[in-house]
Protein backbone atom coordinates (compact mmCIF):
# COMPACT_ATOMS: atom_id res chain seq x y z
CA UNK A 1 0.00 0.00 0.00
CA UNK A 2 3.09 2.37 0.55
CA UNK A 3 3.52 2.34 -3.09
CA UNK A 4 0.15 3.13 -4.12
CA UNK A 5 -1.02 6.57 -5.01
CA UNK A 6 -3.28 7.85 -1.77
CA UNK A 7 -5.14 11.17 -2.14
CA UNK A 8 -4.28 14.32 -0.13
CA UNK A 9 -6.15 14.43 2.86
CA UNK A 10 -7.35 18.78 3.88
CA UNK A 11 -7.87 18.56 7.45
CA UNK A 12 -10.35 21.79 9.03
CA UNK A 13 -9.70 22.01 12.39
CA UNK A 14 -9.83 24.40 15.42
CA UNK A 15 -13.25 23.51 16.47
CA UNK A 16 -12.29 22.25 19.03
CA UNK A 17 -8.68 21.99 18.74
CA UNK A 18 -8.12 19.23 21.17
CA UNK A 19 -10.71 17.22 18.88
CA UNK A 20 -8.82 18.11 16.05
CA UNK A 21 -5.65 16.42 17.71
CA UNK A 22 -7.95 13.27 18.79
CA UNK A 23 -9.32 12.98 14.98
CA UNK A 24 -5.27 13.27 13.35
CA UNK A 25 -4.27 10.16 15.59
CA UNK A 26 -7.36 8.56 14.39
CA UNK A 27 -6.60 8.46 10.70
CA UNK A 28 -3.03 7.74 11.79
CA UNK A 29 -4.54 5.04 13.20
CA UNK A 30 -6.81 4.09 10.86
CA UNK A 31 -3.92 4.05 8.42
CA UNK A 32 -2.41 1.52 10.53
CA UNK A 33 -5.80 -0.93 10.82
CA UNK A 34 -7.19 -0.48 7.19
CA UNK A 35 -3.70 -1.26 5.40
CA UNK A 36 -0.86 -2.30 7.81
CA UNK A 37 0.30 1.21 7.43
CA UNK A 38 4.24 1.20 9.07
CA UNK A 39 6.62 3.71 7.63
CA UNK A 40 6.29 7.42 7.47
CA UNK A 41 6.32 6.66 3.74
CA UNK A 42 3.08 4.87 5.08
CA UNK A 43 0.98 7.29 5.35
CA UNK A 44 -1.25 9.71 3.36
CA UNK A 45 0.19 13.72 2.98
CA UNK A 46 -2.39 15.71 5.22
CA UNK A 47 -2.61 19.19 5.86
CA UNK A 48 -3.99 20.65 9.16
CA UNK A 49 -5.38 24.05 9.57
CA UNK A 50 -6.49 25.48 13.06
CA UNK A 51 -9.08 27.42 12.77
CA UNK A 52 -10.38 29.87 15.64
CA UNK A 53 -13.91 31.00 15.49
CA UNK A 54 -16.24 32.33 17.23
CA UNK A 55 -17.62 30.31 19.93
CA UNK A 56 -20.86 28.22 18.16
CA UNK A 57 -21.60 25.53 21.19
CA UNK A 58 -24.16 28.30 22.74
CA UNK A 59 -25.82 29.14 19.31
CA UNK A 60 -24.83 31.30 16.07
CA UNK A 61 -23.97 34.81 17.49
CA UNK A 62 -21.84 35.80 14.48
CA UNK A 63 -23.29 33.45 11.67
CA UNK A 64 -22.01 35.49 8.86
CA UNK A 65 -18.72 36.25 10.22
CA UNK A 66 -18.37 32.80 11.15
CA UNK A 67 -19.37 31.60 7.53
CA UNK A 68 -17.35 34.02 6.33
CA UNK A 69 -14.04 32.74 8.08
CA UNK A 70 -14.52 28.99 7.24
CA UNK A 71 -15.36 28.83 3.66
CA UNK A 72 -11.76 31.44 3.84
CA UNK A 73 -10.27 28.66 5.60
CA UNK A 74 -11.69 25.57 3.35
CA UNK A 75 -9.76 27.67 0.29
CA UNK A 76 -6.74 28.40 2.33
CA UNK A 77 -6.72 24.52 2.54
CA UNK A 78 -8.04 23.64 -0.91
CA UNK A 79 -5.21 26.19 -2.09
CA UNK A 80 -2.64 23.81 -0.35
CA UNK A 81 -3.33 21.04 -3.80
CA UNK A 82 -5.55 18.85 -1.53
CA UNK A 83 -7.62 16.10 -2.79
CA UNK A 84 -10.37 16.34 -0.42
CA UNK A 85 -11.28 17.88 2.76
CA UNK A 86 -12.52 17.01 6.14
CA UNK A 87 -14.48 18.78 9.13
CA UNK A 88 -13.91 16.91 12.44
CA UNK A 89 -16.92 19.23 14.28
CA UNK A 90 -20.46 18.48 14.19
CA UNK A 91 -21.73 21.76 15.03
CA UNK A 92 -19.78 23.97 12.26
CA UNK A 93 -21.45 21.35 9.85
CA UNK A 94 -24.30 23.93 9.68
CA UNK A 95 -22.36 25.95 7.16
CA UNK A 96 -21.72 22.76 5.45
CA UNK A 97 -23.09 23.13 2.55
CA UNK A 98 -22.34 26.96 1.62
CA UNK A 99 -18.55 25.72 2.61
CA UNK A 100 -18.87 23.00 -0.17
CA UNK A 101 -20.37 25.21 -2.94
CA UNK A 102 -17.23 27.45 -2.43
CA UNK A 103 -14.42 24.60 -3.06
CA UNK A 104 -13.13 22.91 -6.34
CA UNK A 105 -12.53 19.59 -4.01
CA UNK A 106 -14.92 16.70 -2.27
CA UNK A 107 -16.13 17.54 1.48
CA UNK A 108 -17.18 14.47 3.15
CA UNK A 109 -19.59 15.08 5.29
CA UNK A 110 -19.68 14.41 9.08
CA UNK A 111 -23.44 13.50 9.09
CA UNK A 112 -23.39 11.93 5.49
CA UNK A 113 -20.62 8.96 7.13
CA UNK A 114 -22.11 8.72 10.42
CA UNK A 115 -25.68 8.30 9.10
CA UNK A 116 -24.45 5.50 6.84
CA UNK A 117 -22.45 3.83 9.37
CA UNK A 118 -25.79 3.86 11.96
CA UNK A 119 -27.19 2.23 8.71
CA UNK A 120 -24.93 -0.62 7.94
CA UNK A 121 -25.59 -1.63 11.80
CA UNK A 122 -29.08 -2.19 11.67
CA UNK A 123 -30.02 0.24 14.14
CA UNK A 124 -33.33 2.05 14.03
CA UNK A 125 -33.28 4.58 17.06
CA UNK A 126 -30.21 6.07 17.96
CA UNK A 127 -29.35 8.55 21.08
CA UNK A 128 -28.00 11.80 19.87
CA UNK A 129 -25.56 14.01 21.85
CA UNK A 130 -24.72 17.18 20.44
CA UNK A 131 -24.36 20.90 20.71
CA UNK A 132 -27.42 23.08 21.11
CA UNK A 133 -26.85 25.42 17.95
CA UNK A 134 -26.43 21.32 16.23
CA UNK A 135 -29.89 20.34 17.64
CA UNK A 136 -31.48 23.91 17.09
CA UNK A 137 -30.76 24.04 13.77
CA UNK A 138 -31.09 20.47 12.69
CA UNK A 139 -28.17 20.42 10.13
CA UNK A 140 -27.95 16.42 10.66
CA UNK A 141 -31.71 15.76 10.04
CA UNK A 142 -31.84 15.03 6.04
CA UNK A 143 -29.27 12.13 6.84
CA UNK A 144 -30.33 10.74 9.21
CA UNK A 145 -33.75 10.48 7.82
CA UNK A 146 -32.79 9.28 4.57
CA UNK A 147 -31.32 6.63 6.19
CA UNK A 148 -34.61 5.57 8.14
CA UNK A 149 -32.90 6.58 11.50
CA UNK A 150 -34.93 8.07 14.49
CA UNK A 151 -33.15 10.43 16.44
CA UNK A 152 -33.64 10.60 20.68
CA UNK A 153 -32.20 13.67 22.12
CA UNK A 154 -32.08 14.62 25.65
CA UNK A 155 -34.64 16.66 27.75
CA UNK A 156 -33.95 20.26 28.18
CA UNK A 157 -32.23 20.36 31.51
CA UNK A 158 -29.99 17.13 30.78
CA UNK A 159 -29.23 19.43 27.15
CA UNK A 160 -28.15 22.36 29.71
CA UNK A 161 -25.85 19.74 31.65
CA UNK A 162 -24.53 18.57 28.25
CA UNK A 163 -23.77 22.22 26.74
CA UNK A 164 -21.58 23.05 29.86
CA UNK A 165 -19.91 19.37 29.75
CA UNK A 166 -18.77 20.02 26.39
CA UNK A 167 -17.65 23.73 27.32
CA UNK A 168 -15.52 22.21 30.41
CA UNK A 169 -13.79 19.71 27.78
CA UNK A 170 -13.11 22.82 25.97
CA UNK A 171 -11.84 24.70 28.65
CA UNK A 172 -9.24 21.61 29.67
CA UNK A 173 -11.57 20.07 32.01
CA UNK A 174 -12.38 16.31 32.20
CA UNK A 175 -14.02 15.94 35.20
CA UNK A 176 -15.33 12.24 36.32
CA UNK A 177 -18.85 14.19 37.51
CA UNK A 178 -19.48 15.08 34.16
CA UNK A 179 -18.99 11.70 32.98
CA UNK A 180 -20.80 10.38 35.33
CA UNK A 181 -23.89 13.20 34.49
CA UNK A 182 -23.25 11.82 30.73
CA UNK A 183 -23.57 8.00 31.95
CA UNK A 184 -26.95 8.94 33.20
CA UNK A 185 -28.28 11.27 30.40
CA UNK A 186 -27.16 8.17 28.22
CA UNK A 187 -28.79 5.77 30.21
CA UNK A 188 -32.36 8.12 30.29
CA UNK A 189 -32.24 8.16 26.85
CA UNK A 190 -32.05 4.36 26.79
CA UNK A 191 -35.20 4.24 28.61
CA UNK A 192 -37.03 6.28 25.89
CA UNK A 193 -35.98 3.42 23.55
CA UNK A 194 -32.67 4.33 22.03
CA UNK A 195 -30.75 0.99 20.75
CA UNK A 196 -27.22 2.91 20.59
CA UNK A 197 -26.40 6.40 21.37
CA UNK A 198 -23.91 8.94 18.96
CA UNK A 199 -21.62 11.37 20.21
CA UNK A 200 -22.79 13.85 17.56
CA UNK A 201 -19.99 16.45 18.97
CA UNK A 202 -16.54 15.35 18.26
CA UNK A 203 -15.45 16.74 21.98
CA UNK A 204 -17.69 14.09 23.81
CA UNK A 205 -15.59 11.39 22.98
CA UNK A 206 -12.57 13.29 24.71
CA UNK A 207 -14.61 12.46 28.34
CA UNK A 208 -16.71 9.38 27.59
CA UNK A 209 -15.83 5.99 25.56
CA UNK A 210 -17.50 2.90 24.76
CA UNK A 211 -15.98 0.93 27.82
CA UNK A 212 -18.19 3.61 30.69
CA UNK A 213 -21.66 2.71 29.20
CA UNK A 214 -23.36 -0.79 28.53
CA UNK A 215 -25.10 0.74 24.91
CA UNK A 216 -23.33 0.67 21.41
CA UNK A 217 -21.45 3.63 21.16
CA UNK A 218 -21.19 5.85 17.65
CA UNK A 219 -18.38 8.27 17.79
CA UNK A 220 -17.85 10.86 14.71
CA UNK A 221 -14.30 11.23 15.37
CA UNK A 222 -13.85 7.53 15.05
CA UNK A 223 -15.99 7.28 11.76
CA UNK A 224 -14.79 10.54 10.19
CA UNK A 225 -11.19 9.27 10.42
CA UNK A 226 -12.43 5.46 9.09
CA UNK A 227 -13.96 7.19 6.30
CA UNK A 228 -11.33 9.91 5.73
CA UNK A 229 -8.95 6.67 5.33
CA UNK A 230 -11.21 4.67 2.72
CA UNK A 231 -11.59 7.55 0.69
CA UNK A 232 -7.83 8.58 0.81
CA UNK A 233 -6.85 4.57 -0.33
CA UNK A 234 -9.70 4.52 -2.90
CA UNK A 235 -11.54 1.60 -0.82
CA UNK A 236 -14.60 4.01 -1.14
CA UNK A 237 -15.88 6.68 -3.66
CA UNK A 238 -18.28 9.14 -4.06
CA UNK A 239 -20.86 7.32 -2.69
CA UNK A 240 -19.77 8.89 0.31
CA UNK A 241 -20.52 12.03 -0.41
CA UNK A 242 -23.72 11.74 -1.39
Amino acid sequence: MENTKKKIIGVLGGMGPESTAIFYHAVIKQCQKQYGAQYDEDYPEIFIYNLPIPNIVEGLNKPEKTLDMLIGGAKKIDSMGVDFIVMPCNTAHYFYPDMAKAISVPFICIFHATSKKIKISGFKKVGFLATETTIKHKSFHKDFEKNGIELIFPEPADQNKLTQIILNILAGKKLEEDKEQMKQIINKLKQNGAEAVVLACTDLPILLKQDDVDIPVFDTVEILAEATVQYAIGKIGNEILE
